[in-house]
């Protein structure tokens, strides 16, 4: 059984409309739909929700589907690499600094490049924790 599958039994069998399952995870009703359709994955905040509104291990839900084990794998591989990614970045602008500062050589074009990418990445960073915590509440 897929996890859409899984989805759609679980939320009739708790007497639950898609519309209702999404206020309660605070998602949309198209998010449901594309969930219990199979045209969609759930990011891993969004299964322990579910996991918890059904009362199922996460286990039951996502096992036997290894589209959803890859999803989830792939999601957490991808934080790790955000965050490798702003320490480079700050690494790259305390060396550029310490040339300005040691050297008298300020290189403000790459400097510049350097803090947007930076806030780029802080930026995704960011809004990765803080979708997070609100999936949390």
């Amino acid at each position: 059984m897929s996890l859409g599958e899984k989805i759609r039994e679980q939320r009739k069998k708790a007497g639950l409309s898609q519309e209702q399952l999404a206020e309660k995870l605070n998602v949309s009703r198209q998010a449901i739909t594309k969930w219990e359709t199979d045209n969609g994955i759930p990011d891993i905040s969004n299964l322990i929700a579910i996991s918890d509104e059904f009362n199922l291990s996460l286990d039951e839900l996502i096992k036997e589907d290894q589209i959803v084990k890859k999803k989830i794998l792939a999601d957490s591989s991808s934080k790790q690499w955000h965050l490798l990614v702003i320490v480079y970045l700050i690494a790259i602008v305390a060396y550029i600094a310490f040339f300005a500062i040691v050297h008298n050589i300020l290189m403000i074009g790459f400097f510049i490049a350097t803090l947007f990418m930076l806030f780029f990445e802080l930026r995704i960073f960011i809004k990765e924790k803080i979708g997070k915590q609100d999936t949390e509440k």
